[in-house]
């Protein structure tokens, strides 16, 4: 990909956090790898005092962390009856890509400021990747490093407060993907690394948001025919 512009922000993009950095998020983090690794049921009970047992902690701690959870739609919390996993319905996953066509449309805006070469060819390795194994139809494999591409995307843009935002928006959309041509989506990842190459921030702007909408419309489709069934899917 050729480039229009001189200069270029070549700040590393920042470390991930330690997996560990406190009894909330490390219990955070596990109560979410339980419930999107079908361990834990949509709808089950989270009892405080048996969370903090099996992970060594105080019942306030377990607490904390569920509700830091509870903002993402893994857990609900229901007066007087107490938390529990969450239950996924097509409304909310809906909403939560209109929300993300707004926030991913501004990360791809800062992104043109912000990006490195390195950066540039990572998410263009990815998109072709994503292709390749959508169209040897490793789907599990395709939509986990679809969701890599987007959040590094996001990642690059180096707002933090847009990175705890999206990551709700983020969770619910770990669900069977709607079904979009491979050939489509992999022009339209391209479509977004190249303006923000070009530093055009409108048009990175504008691909970022069309893309999510074209995902959200597919799904409205596949729901409105009676074929799609939300459900959690394990991370990586």
């Amino acid at each position: 990909m050729s480039r229009t512009r001189t200069k270029r922000a070549t700040t590393a993009s920042p470390s991930a956090p330690a997996e560990s950095t406190t009894a909330r998020q490390r219990v955070g983090k596990e109560v979410r790898r339980l419930i999107l690794a079908g361990e834990l049921k949509p709808g089950e009970r989270l009892t405080q005092q048996h969370l903090a047992k099996r992970f060594g902690v105080a019942q306030s701690v377990v607490r904390e962390s569920l509700l830091e959870l509870q903002f993402t739609g893994l857990v609900q919390m229901i007066d007087n009856l107490g938390i529990f996993v969450g239950r996924l319905n097509s409304d909310a996953l809906i909403q939560a890509c209109e929300v993300r066509e707004m926030l991913e449309g501004l990360a791809a805006r800062s992104c043109c400021d912000r990006a490195s070469r390195a950066d540039l060819r990572e998410l263009s390795d990815l998109a072709e990747e994503i292709y390749k194994l959508g169209v040897a139809g490793k789907e599990d494999q395709r939509g986990r490093l679809d969701r890599k591409f987007h959040l590094r995307m996001i990642e690059i843009s180096r707002n933090d407060v847009l990175v705890r935002l999206i990551d709700a928006c983020h969770v619910l959309g770990m669900t069977v993907q709607a079904s979009r041509p491979h050939g489509v989506i992999r022009r339209e990842h391209l479509e977004i690394v190249s303006a923000i190459e070009n530093g055009n921030a409108r048009e990175a702007e504008r691909l970022a948001r069309e893309h999510v909408a074209g995902a959200r419309e597919a799904l409205q489709k596949q729901i409105g025919q009676g074929d799609f069934t939300p459900r959690w899917v394990v991370e990586d």
